[in-house]
């Protein structure tokens, strides 16, 4: 227990004068992971112990000189008349439980109150007492002497000075390296493989702690001076969002650039004609220019591609090994490279190593070259070499043997850290607890450091598991430059000497000594530090952010600067949309939430719909509509209110496209119309043609293909005005599948191939993905089923979100059902309906739910194609598609020919037949009549048969689909009628 009470003149012990001192000793206490359980205008009474976190009086003694000296300075500096009397003491008390939270009883808080004041008074202005039971927890680590007697003999108590002054300790051994031979035996022959010019891929899998590090420094000790490159990239828990983060400092080796260097040194030092792609790898815009009219996605499938060249041009100078950490937390674009630079390994002199915990599968480890180490735990006498190497000298009972040994559980960090925590603490008995849990341990080894060493370690602890040093140094604060404690911490092995690079860094051993002192620095401090970490990047970066706003955004987003946490998080989100990672950015912009909450009135009411549009976008690729709904309504209010023309057109363009695709086309309608009106008057064209382009495909869902095709004019009209060369496309395929619905066949393929061609310009695969695949279902109705199946493939091949995947799959299914190949189609299509289903997209299951059903049918699965088509029906009516419910109706009724009901047949081939031709869908009218023409084939009725062959026969001549006329002719011999 702490207890400090100010030392004020009358004139100065008003509230108000003493409050921020008063405020300022709760600070301390509480920064040492103190509990405050009592204040008065004078004094406060703190607790330790109440935590998990171990040694207690020893944080009560680091708090109140930290009080003393506080108080000491502000007199010095500000003038201050305040003066401080302070208490320890150490006993049991009676502590119950508010929830999961620990609180002191109140009677033993009125006893301990009591108990102190009597030390306190005891005590000289600026002195801390520590009674008897406390002095026995302190004398190691503190200055004691003994206090003048007082009036009650029993009370012995103590004056404490500061701490204790001792020696730096030598840094212990490393432990040895044990049970691992065979693995890095494999590594050394996997090494002389990839020399040879027989390129390998090995990953390293193990739970934290296993050794997975380890295991590649003793690699690295015996490749020795053999002639190879060593180049490292770390992947972070908080980068998964940022693309290539991994590999920016591999391409700065690569490249010879350090971290140092301004945007015209890097400019110098890069390819030029790699420049544009590098210098937006490392966040500089001069010189990149000449990359505006590319997409996102040709950039990065260029960046890529130029990564891999760079790779390989350096294993072709000399043999390199690659060493990707963590991968576990890898980016998309990240993982694409290393897909790629795996599947050109064969003939290349690279070994790349890939380290990852359990449950991450990497696609290249199925290679014929590739190589898997699971890491397992030590055996028990493999761990207890790994502990008699951390004490070598140190007399251990076998009950503290066998106690560290069980905890550990062969996991080679837990082993040394339990080992060293014990040493540390001196008193080696039989009797000694060990620590439970690794935290404990590291938290203990944390609290013995030397009060500098301590807070460096925290410091360092902010910026995470890689430490910069000019970083480090422009960060720290204290009397003495950061290279004696640096020294210290390497020592004690809590850091690592950063090798590998060109910038001086230091890296914490594990990712779990980081996690666990960072968990130690106080929330108030924590987030000064942030602050401070942040804006030391945007001095040492100016003129390129963007090479580090993933860890601008890491820190502002820690920090009370709501505007630069917003920033920096929209742009990761950004960053991560454009290379297609949407569940990254959505947990950016849901990170940004808060800070936004937290923003004054007005511009919080901007930033809410700001977000939640972007929101809304990533959330559109991910499949989650219904969410991406709620997400736009919620700011439905906001918006309006601030009636703003350009975010409301925008606001009602996003909320009409997702109800689009809820199958909602009335709300649609209305929306997309809002924002023609907004985007109007304030002449936003882009919006305009974006609003039309939804039209235009909601014609095709709600059954107006004709207007359809008239909305993908106007859109088309509008969007070339703009540099909105995407939605441009993306209009042109719009109004392809209007065409295509009328039978329109050439005008839909043309329409596809503008499509395509912009998508080919701009280097986007998700539009050559959809024009691709609308083609192939185009090719597919006209009966040309090799280039329908083509075309298909390559529209799945080119998807790069999940979304375009179900559809791509459901028409290459459609394809190989045209091509009366029901092997083939059923789990292609049966993978679409599931999807979709999952994405809550009604439109696209039910449709292809019909043709699962065509497919079950041409199985002779009947009954089950019955089931499908009725499912399929359903669904296509409750959302008022229309030409999906004729492609439902039309499939009920060939089923129920094949069950031989045909009454029923008959019933359904109209009923498609009607909604086909109300929506002009005049090629399937065509096909529906074929339908008719067997069943009244098979009814016997042959007159009837050849009026609706000849209706049949007269549509696809004018459509254009010849294969369809070889089929009317076809069907009519077999009936016995003349064509």
């Amino acid at each position: 227990l702490l207890r400090a009470s100010l030392l004020a003149p009358p004139e100065a012990e008003a509230p108000l004068a003493v409050g921020p001192t008063l405020d300022l000793v709760i600070e301390k206490a509480r920064a040492f992971g103190g509990r405050i359980e009592g204040v008065s205008p004078l004094a406060m009474l703190a607790v330790f112990g109440l935590d998990a976190i171990g040694d207690a009086p020893r944080r009560a003694a680091l708090a109140a000189i930290a009080v003393r000296n506080a108080i000491a300075r502000a007199r010095r500096e500000e003038g201050s008349t305040i003066g401080v009397r302070e208490a320890i003491h150490v006993g049991q008390f009676l502590v119950g439980h508010v929830g999961e939270t620990a609180e002191l009883d109140i009677g033993a808080r009125s006893a301990a109150w009591g108990d102190l004041e009597s030390l306190v008074e005891r005590a000289e202005p600026d002195g801390v007492m520590a009674s008897a039971a406390a002095a026995a927890f302190l004398r190691r680590d503190f200055s004691l002497a003994p206090a003048a007697p007082s009036d009650d003999p029993g009370a012995q108590a103590y004056v404490l000075s500061g701490p204790e002054a001792r020696a730096p300790e030598p840094g212990p051994p490393m432990a040895t390296f044990v049970g691992r031979q065979h693995e890095l035996e494999l590594l050394l022959g996997r090494l002389e493989s990839s020399m040879a010019g027989q390129g390998q891929v090995v990953g390293i899998v193990g739970e934290a702690g296993i050794g997975k590090s380890r295991l590649l420094l003793e690699f690295r000790r015996r490749v020795g001076d053999r002639p190879v490159t060593w180049l490292e990239g770390h992947c972070f828990s908080y980068g998964s969002a940022i693309p290539y983060l991994p590999l920016v400092g591999v391409v700065r080796s690569l490249c010879g650039v350090d971290e140092a260097d301004g945007p015209e040194a890097i400019v110098e030092k890069v390819a030029e004609t790699a420049a544009p792609y590098l210098l937006r790898l490392f966040g500089i815009k001069a010189g990149t220019e000449r990359l505006e009219p590319l997409s996102s996605e040709a950039i990065n499938t260029r960046t890529q591609e130029l990564l891999r060249q760079l790779t390989l041009q350096e294993s072709q100078r000399q043999p390199l090994i690659l060493v990707v950490e963590d991968i576990h937390w890898i980016d998309r674009a990240s993982e694409t490279y290393l897909d790629s630079l795996i599947d050109a390994l064969a003939g290349a002199r690279i070994l790349l190593l890939l380290t990852c915990r359990p449950g991450h599968r990497s696609r290249g480890m199925e290679k014929s070259y590739a190589t898997q180490i699971a890491l397992q735990p030590l055996s028990p006498s493999d761990s207890l070499s790994v502990l008699c190497s951390v004490l070598p000298a140190v007399p251990v009972s076998e009950t503290v043997t066998q106690l560290i040994l069980a905890r550990a559980e062969g996991n080679p960090f837990f082993l040394e850290e339990l080992s060293r925590a014990v040493s540390e603490h001196g008193e080696l008995r039989g009797t000694l607890a060990v620590p439970d849990t690794i935290e404990e341990v590291l938290l203990t080894r944390l609290d013995r450091l030397p009060a500098e060493s301590r807070r460096l370690l925290q410091t360092a602890s902010v910026l995470g598991r890689e430490v910069s040093l000019r970083l480090l140094d422009a960060l720290w604060d204290g009397p003495d430059g950061v290279e004696a404690c640096l020294g210290d911490l390497t020592r004690l092995e809590f850091l690592h000497e950063r090798a590998g690079t060109s910038e001086p860094g230091y890296v914490f051993k594990h990712a779990l000594t980081q996690e666990a002192v960072y968990g130690s620095v106080p929330e108030p401090e924590r987030r000064a530090l942030h602050a401070a970490a942040a804006r030391a990047l945007e001095r040492f970066y100016a003129g390129r952010l963007g090479e580090v706003v993933d860890r601008l955004a890491h820190h502002y987003a820690r920090t009370d600067d709501a505007e630069k946490a917003i920033e920096y998080l929209t742009t990761v989100a950004a960053g991560a949309a454009r290379g297609h990672a949407h569940a990254e950015a959505v947990a950016a912009l849901q990170a940004a939430l808060p800070h936004v909450e937290r923003l004054p009135d007005g511009p919080r009411e901007r930033r809410r719909p700001e977000v939640a549009l972007s929101l809304n976008h990533s959330l559109f690729f991910l499949g989650q509509f219904r969410r991406a709904a709620e997400i736009l309504l919620e700011q439905r209010e906001g918006v309006e209110r601030l009636g703003d023309p350009g975010l409301t057109g925008r606001y009602y363009f996003q909320l009409g496209h997702t109800w689009s695709l809820l199958g909602e086309h009335d709300e649609a309608v209305r929306c997309e119309e809002r924002a023609l009106d907004e985007a109007t008057r304030c002449g936003d064209r882009a919006t305009a043609g974006k609003a039309y382009y939804v039209l235009a495909r909601d014609g095709f869902w709600s059954g107006q293909p004709r207007r359809g095709v008239e909305h993908g004019r106007q859109a088309v009209a509008a969007l070339e005005a703009t540099e909105e060369r995407w939605w441009l496309g993306m209009a042109h395929w719009a109004s392809g599948i209007d065409h295509a619905v009328m039978g329109e066949f050439e005008a839909a393929l043309a329409a596809q191939a503008e499509a395509h061609a912009i998508g080919e310009a701009i280097g986007d695969p998700r539009l050559q993905s959809y024009a691709a695949w609308t083609t192939g279902a185009v090719y597919a109705a006209r009966g040309e089923a090799p280039a329908a199946i083509a075309a298909c493939t390559r529209g799945l091949e080119h998807s790069p979100d999940p979304i375009n995947t179900a559809n791509a799959l459901g028409f290459l299914g459609y394809a190989h059902l045209e091509a009366g190949d029901a092997a083939e189609a059923t789990p292609l299509l049966e993978q679409a309906v599931d999807r979709l289903h999952q994405f809550g997209a009604r439109q696209g299951e039910g449709w292809f739910t019909a043709w699962l059903s065509e497919a079950r049918l041409l199985a002779g699965r009947v009954d089950e194609a019955r089931a499908l088509a009725l499912r399929g029906l359903e669904i296509t009516t409750v959302v008022k598609f229309l030409w999906g419910s004729g492609v439902a109706r039309r499939a009920l009724g060939r089923v129920a020919r094949a069950q031989g009901a045909l009454d029923e047949a008959g019933a359904h081939l109209h009923d498609a037949l009607r909604v086909f031709g109300e929506i002009d869908a005049r090629f399937d009218v065509a096909r529906t009549h074929l339908a008719l023409a067997e069943l009244a084939g098979a009814r016997g009725r042959p007159a009837e048969a050849a009026g609706l062959l000849a209706e049949a026969r007269r549509l696809f001549g004018e459509i254009g689909v010849p294969r369809f006329v070889e089929r009317a002719d076809a069907l009519a011999r077999q009936l016995g009628i003349v064509p």
